[in-house]
């Protein structure tokens, strides 16, 4: 009888623990896919910003600066929007 009841009071202690198990787990990953979302969402504005700001500094740049080493300036700030739209 001792038995029965030991592996009963076993069997009931793994189930509790499965559950906990179960909806703690269920939980934390759902926060987690939450903060993922957020990070991305992050870096995505945070790359639109930057394209932003550089795109206006290479007009102002454009707008106030002539000659042979700004057009290689030029095409460098171009080519660094490209590569931040590319993110």
């Amino acid at each position: 009888m001792n038995s029965v009841a030991n592996g009963l009071e076993e069997v009931k202690k793994k189930a509790e623990e499965t559950l906990i198990r179960f909806f703690t787990a269920s939980h934390n990953k759902s926060t987690s896919e939450t903060r993922k979302q957020v990070v991305k969402e992050m870096e995505k504005s945070a790359v639109q910003n930057i394209t932003r700001a550089s795109e206006k500094y290479l007009d102002s740049f454009s707008n106030s600066v002539q000659g042979k080493w700004s057009k290689a300036a030029n095409v460098a700030f171009k080519q660094t929007i490209k590569a931040l739209k590319a993110l």
